[in-house]
């Protein structure tokens, strides 16, 4: 019906569209807001500037589509295709939207009455609220499940995994890093539970499943996937503040740990803890130990020893993640 023809400028909004056929027409400008778009094709179509604003795009076929400065804010992407490389310069993709309820399609169901039956080209009074029923449209049936928390973000997970990839081809490695954050932090709340929508059978809480979780919320934390430079300086900062104020409780108590000063001046060999800590040269000592687990200026004792070499590696593995986090920022520009 659609395929292949000038359609530019064309108002398609609001409107039950399931399983229409826009493959490589002209669809420039056109307003496809709001409108059930569930199983279309728009492969090699030319959407510059079309908008789907609020538009459900379940398992809808976009492969090598121009999708230059599309708007897709708020649009029902969950299962979106792209089976080949599409241009998505300047598109609005990741302010998308995921439906209350799962959606699934059956082509032939064992009893049809149970899915109200809508006209094609019937007007959407409201595409946020198609998921509160079954129904069908252009012999395609569609029936909703109430998921729980875990699966939106595994959805949520799963989509922005489809827009790195999408990024990356488009050549913008600065929002694929972002997508690749969101991937991660959506699938870490996700817990790596099994479902059905990675085609496995769900499983108990496992304890591997609840160490890989609390790895993974860890490295959003320090690191931010390893895509976040800010998180690991402040972890560094962090972790110096930790190590400053253990050691001048260590070393101001007298236990036979501590560190001495063995500079320049009157204060060599001094211990810097006797006689009430000195807090200027521990907070020296923090900072050169973060580099080097070795100092000419500095020798600590007791249990200051492993200590430092524990304060040393883990500082080291923050600064080896800071540098390969900025040098692939700047690759990624």
């Amino acid at each position: 019906m659609f395929m292949g023809r000038d359609l530019r400028g064309q108002d398609f909004s609001g409107r039950y569209l399931v399983g229409a056929d826009f493959s490589k027409a002209d669809c420039r400008g056109c307003d496809f807001s709001g409108s059930d778009l569930s199983l279309a094709k728009f492969a090699d179509a030319d959407l510059y500037k079309a908008k789907f604003v609020g538009s459900v795009l379940y398992a809808t076929e976009f492969g090598s589509a121009n999708l230059t400065r599309a708007d897709l804010n708020g649009a029902f992407v969950y299962g979106f295709l792209f089976s080949s490389p599409s241009v998505i310069t300047y598109a609005s993709l990741q302010n998308f939207a995921v439906e209350q309820r799962r959606r699934s399609t059956l082509f032939k169901p064992d009893d049809e009455s149970e899915y109200e039956k809508r006209k094609f080209g019937r007007r959407v009074s409201d595409s946020g609220t198609l998921s509160r029923s079954n129904y069908r449209v252009n012999g395609n049936c569609f029936s909703f499940s109430e998921p729980d928390d875990r699966e939106t973000s595994l959805q949520r997970a799963q989509i922005f995994n489809i827009l790195k990839r999408l990024y990356r081809e488009n050549h913008d490695g600065r929002a694929a890093l972002e997508c690749h954050f969101w991937s991660r932090y959506h699938l870490t709340r996700s817990r790596y539970r099994r479902s059905v929508l990675t085609a496995q059978i769900q499983d108990g809480e496992l304890p591997v499943g609840r160490i890989h979780t609390a790895l993974s919320y860890l490295a959003e934390f320090v690191s931010g996937y390893g895509v976040r430079p800010r998180r690991m300086v402040r972890g560094l900062v962090l972790l110096f503040m930790v190590f400053l104020s253990v050691t001048w409780l260590l070393v101001g108590e007298a236990t036979g740990s501590g560190v001495t000063y063995q500079g320049s001046g009157a204060d060599t060999g001094k211990d810097v803890g006797s006689g009430g800590a000195d807090l200027l040269r521990l907070a020296q000592f923090a900072a050169l130990s973060l580099v080097s687990p070795q100092l000419n200026q500095f020798s600590p004792y007791g249990w200051m020893i492993p200590l430092s070499l524990l304060y040393f590696a883990l500082s080291a593995c923050l600064l080896a993640l800071l540098f390969s986090s900025l040098f692939v920022t700047i690759l990624s520009e």
